[in-house]
């Protein structure tokens, strides 16, 4: 029986979600960072993502995703996909908010188990991770809960000390005094605020420039992770490809370690998840997160354990007693290379494949560390036997374009990690297929490098961010200095009416990149 006064703080918790939460009795849920400023987004992945990436990089910031499996979007559908894996690579935080955006506290521990562990293998198969964190829907968690969460999954769980009430009725202009609050707060103190990626109120006071006027006044924008100065994630291996098992709704059965298991490994006398961890060079929590039943301390014999990617190639040997040795190769043995071939752009698994005619999959299990889809020039490549002993070879196309823009660029856009020739025309309005023309024949639409220059034709808004000015923006060269553009470009892109020697506070205008 829980106190009297603890039960009125769950109900006064879930009523009231404006107000910063006291956690009375729950010694284990964390409310605040302890330095700088996280800014944080619950039930994604939805439309708006990829511009908050962009509006924290832009500012030199990061920020963190409490992420949903299957609520306002499917997370396996491709564009969430790829905008989860821009996120990791641009070191923005992902975190667990459930599968389906569930409230906890009125599961039972098998239906928790469902909602945590669906949804960590989505992020095993996504990114190669299992998130640390878990945020749980509504804010409701209660003792019960929050202690099984924390020692059947290992979970950390996180509310908030500050909401923005975005989700709640809140208006956009709301969320802008919100943000702007904490910017002109002096001292700056620690805050983790949440809005929510699929509420218009919530990301378009993202759009009107609160990740810029937090950055702006000396706010440190960083992850829930950076702010409680821990790790974020359990690393379980490298992205996965698409097959049949990426899918939300439907039943379910959980693949062992999140289908990412290399081998099955039969328990001895004497293991722990630790001392398999040691013997296969898997990093701390690996095990348990593969085999969520286990029970670290007291495995029984003969018990068949998932070892996920991760462990190293080193043959680790430990010993049972003083005249016995068990010997154990590590998750990825070391494959037997006939030669190292350096990749060129464009290649994948299967091209090389077919160069060398190697068996499908061959050159995915001799460089487990490899994306098939997305290989990087001049990576080496390890070629194992059983090819063709004649070298296959594949002409590139010489090019005579240079990488300047066309005649009739309207403007060159710089590319970031995760641009696609669709993600662009979509920013810029731009009819589907006029990225490519516009560009030289070597753009490859579906993996642009970054910092690639793009040409941008005609016929787009061309208005990739929409800000609000800040009091000190009194002059379009003060407003083109704090984006990185200049004060003509501003006058050109915005109404005839604006007047580059007077701008007024709050005024809409349109920057483009």
């Amino acid at each position: 029986m829980f106190p009297a006064s603890f039960v009125a703080f769950v109900a006064a918790a879930l009523v009231v979600r404006a107000a910063p939460l006291e956690k009375k009795g729950l010694a284990q849920v964390i409310s605040n960072c302890n330095h700088d400023f996280a800014y944080t987004w619950d039930d994604g992945p939805y439309t708006a993502h990829r511009d908050i990436n962009s509006a924290f990089n832009r500012n030199n910031g990061k920020t963190t995703f409490f992420m949903n499996g299957d609520n306002w979007s499917c997370i396996y559908n491709e564009d969430n996909v790829q905008a989860i894996r821009q996120s990791f690579e641009q070191g923005h935080m992902l975190a667990s908010h459930t599968w389906s955006h569930a409230h906890l506290t009125q599961l039972s521990d098998a239906q928790i188990d469902y909602e945590i562990q669906r949804l960590d293998e989505a992020f095993v198969k996504i990114v190669g991770v299992i998130p640390k964190f878990l945020r749980p829907p509504y804010g409701d968690i209660d003792e019960r809960t929050a202690s099984y969460i924390q020692q059947k999954h290992g979970k950390t769980i996180v509310l908030w000390s500050d909401d923005s009430g975005d989700s709640t009725g809140g208006s956009t202009q709301q969320s802008i005094n919100f943000y702007n609050t904490f910017a002109n707060e002096n001292p700056k103190r620690p805050h983790m605020a949440l809005s929510h990626e699929t509420e218009p109120s919530g990301y378009n006071a993202m759009y009107s420039g609160t990740v810029d006027n937090l950055a702006s006044h000396g706010v440190q924008l960083v992850t829930v992770a950076q702010c409680l100065d821990t790790d974020a994630y359990i690393y379980v291996g490298g992205y996965q490809q698409r097959d049949s098992s990426w899918y939300c709704g439907g039943s379910w059965t959980p693949s062992p370690g999140g289908g990412t298991c290399v081998q099955t490994y039969t328990s001895k006398v004497g293991d722990t998840c630790a001392s398999i961890e040691s013997q296969f060079g898997l990093p701390s929590g690996s095990i348990l997160a593969a085999n969520s039943f286990l029970n670290c301390n007291d495995i029984w014999v003969n018990t068949p354990i998932c070892i996920p990617r991760g462990g190293t190639t080193t043959t680790r040997t430990s010993t049972t007693s003083p005249s016995t040795t068990r010997t154990s190769t590590s998750s990825t043995p070391a494959p037997t290379c006939v030669q190292t071939y350096t990749s060129k752009a464009g290649d994948t698994c299967a091209s090389i494949e077919g160069q060398f005619g190697l068996q499908s999959g061959s050159i995915l299990a001799a460089n487990s560390f490899l994306n098939c889809q997305d290989i990087w020039v001049n990576t080496p490549i390890c070629i194992p036997p059983g090819g063709s002993t004649t070298t296959r070879t594949t002409t590139t196309p010489t090019s005579t374009s240079t990488s300047g823009p066309a005649p009739t660029c309207v403007s060159t856009y710089t590319a970031v990690a995760g641009d696609t020739c669709a993600k662009i025309e979509y920013n810029y309005e731009l009819p589907a297929g006029s990225i490519q023309a516009a560009n030289p024949s070597w753009l490859n639409c579906a993996d642009i490098w970054a910092y690639t220059p793009i040409c941008i034709p005609p016929g787009g808004s061309g208005c990739t961010l929409k800000i609000s000015t800040a009091s000190t923006d009194r002059t379009c060269a003060a407003v083109a200095s704090r984006y990185g553009t200049t004060a003509a470009l501003i006058q050109a892109w915005n109404p005839s009416w604006l007047n580059c020697n007077d701008v007024w506070p709050n005024t809409p205008l349109c920057v483009r990149h």
